[in-house]
Formats: structure tokens, C-alpha cells, sequence
């Protein structure tokens, strides 16, 4: 049978990382697994709850700890830990997010194998918070169905933890670009885009895994200078796909700036606004299609 790697990224995660490998050790396949497990200098003792489960861990699966001696940022600890899977299929959980379906892997591994014209299959996830209207909700609403690559960009439907995914993916062309930009805030979305380029994505309404949302999340709230981050991918993914997906997101990158500049200006920080103002300029081009064009 054919191996599978499991990503798991984790810092400063010791309240969280024992429920991800719970998750990860109760999976029920008939096939190896290699779990790299890649910790970005944490300051906690998320290392120390690690090496103590990992004692009891099934016979099945190998794992590779690494431990970080300086903090890489999330993308670089991410591009990282890719190059030491060896599996034919990739899978991912972040240390603070976790699978509930002992049988999602199996699942996700038999459709791919089943269908050999598929890149990359993802499922819904639900969402669980201390906030009892979020606790329990779904992340995106998933439909049985194959997904494009636009659809994928446009609502940011796919988490992480649903994916399943074939490691010739990290070939692309796509998936080239991204690694030259180990600056970015977020990799996740382009490289499930990336998967179009091998194959078709399905999408499925089972929910077999579970996100945490939590103060402490990446992308949690407002920050305006993550935006500017947030612009700056937007605009390589523009580049690299064109089209639908090229028009989507400079009207991303245009509208989010504007909202930025306006905001920041009241707040008198002219100095972030400015930088928000150049972006702004940067699509004016195309400022009459943003104004009279709606995207739900």
C-alpha cells in the first residue's frame, strides 16, 4: 500500500497538540503513515507533551519530530516540513485544530486511489469556541461536488485540516512560485488552487475534523497590517492563475485597501494608510469594474 504523510505545524500549542495526535493515533487504515511533526521554537512545553504521547504511538505510523532552534514564521516551518514527507499522499492538521472521524483518512485515501483523475479531495469542518452562537457551526458550507480552483479562491472554503492531497502536487509549476516566496502570511489556499493543476478537487459534506478558533489564532481579527501581507499574496495569485481568479482578486486587493485607508485615516494613522493608499493606485485601473461589480 501506499504511504501517507501527515503534516502537523505546531507553536507555543501545549493546551492543544495531545487532542491533534489523538485525532491523527485513532485513524483506522490499512496503510502506513509517516506524521512530521514540525515545531517552530516553541516557548511552552508543546515539545515536552509531544515526546510524552508519542511514547504510545501506533505501530503503524513513524514519526519525524522536528524542533525548531529559532522560530522559522508559519509559511517557512510549512515549506519546511514538505520537503521531509516521502509519502504518496499529503494530509495536514495544524497543532491546534484536530480530526473526529476515526475513518477520514481512509475515506480520503480510497477516493483518491479510486479515481486516479483527482489531485486533491477536502471535507466540511466544524468550528468549536468558547462563543456558544460559533461553537459547533460549520467552517464552510461543502457539497458533494468537484470545486474550481476560482470557487476554491472566491469563498475560502477548504481548511486545512479537511485535505487530502497527492504529493506529485509539489512538482507544479504553481506550487514553484509559492516556494519562492517564503514571505507570505498565508500558503494554505494557493497551494489547494495548485491542485488544479494535476487533477480535479472534490469536495464532501461529511465534517471529520474540527478547527479551533481561539485569541490566539493566525487569523483572528482585524490587522491591518497583516492586510497588507494578505494584498501581497492576492496579487501573486493574480498573476500565476489570470482570468476569473486574476479579475477576483485584484477587486479583493482594491476593496480591502479601501476599507484599510478609510479606517486608518480616522484613526490618524497616516503613515499604514499611506501604505494601503498605494494599493488602492497600484488597481485604480480598474476602479469603474469594482464599483459596479458585486461578488457575494
Amino acid at each position: 500500500m501506499n504511504k501517507v504523510s501527515i503534516i502537523v505545524l505546531t507553536y507555543n500549542q501545549e493546551k492543544f497538540i495531545e487532542k491533534n495526535l489523538q485525532g491523527i493515533f485513532m485513524q483506522k487504515v490499512n496503510f502506513s503513515v509517516e506524521l512530521i511533526i514540525s515545531d517552530d521554537c516553541s516557548t511552552d512545553q508543546t515539545v515536552t507533551v509531544i515526546n510524552e504521547y508519542i511514547k504510545n504511538k501506533p505501530s503503524h505510523i513513524e514519526i519525524k519530530l522536528i524542533s525548531h532552534k529559532k522560530n522559522l514564521g508559519s509559511t517557512p516551518n510549512f515549506f519546511n516540513a514538505l520537503q521531509k514527507c516521502t509519502g504518496k499522499y499529503l494530509a495536514f492538521c495544524e497543532g491546534d485544530d484536530y480530526w473526529t472521524d476515526e475513518n477520514k483518512l481512509q475515506i480520503q485515501y480510497d477516493f483518491l486511489e479510486r479515481n486516479q483523475d483527482y489531485s486533491m479531495c477536502f471535507h466540511q469542518v466544524k468550528n468549536i469556541s468558547s462563543n456558544p452562537l460559533l461553537n459547533d457551526s460549520i467552517f464552510a458550507k461543502v457539497e458533494d461536488k468537484d470545486y474550481s480552483p476560482f470557487e476554491i479562491f472566491r469563498h475560502w472554503i477548504v481548511h486545512t485540516t479537511s485535505v487530502f492531497m497527492n504529493a506529485e502536487v509539489l512538482k507544479n509549476t504553481a506550487v514553484k512560485i509559492l516556494f519562492r516566496h517564503p514571505e507570505l502570511l498565508y500558503f494554505d489556499t494557493f497551494l489547494y488552487m495548485a491542485c488544479s493543476l494535476n487533477g480535479k478537487i472534490w469536495g464532501s459534506g461529511l465534517t471529520m475534523s474540527a478547527y479551533l478558533r481561539h485569541e490566539e489564532g493566525l487569523s483572528n481579527g482585524i490587522n491591518y497590517k497583516r492586510d497588507l501581507r494578505h494584498n501581497h499574496l492576492d496579487e501573486i495569485i493574480a498573476e500565476t492563475y489570470g482570468g476569473k481568479v486574476k479579475e477576483y482578486a485584484n477587486w479583493q486587493i482594491f476593496s480591502r485597501s479601501r476599507i484599510a485607508f478609510l479606517n486608518l485615516l480616522k484613526q490618524g494613522k497616516f503613515s499604514l494608510a499611506f501604505q494601503h493608499l498605494k494599493w488602492i493606485l497600484k488597481k485604480k485601473g480598474n476602479l469603474r469594474i469594482y464599483l459596479i461589480k458585486k461578488y457575494a
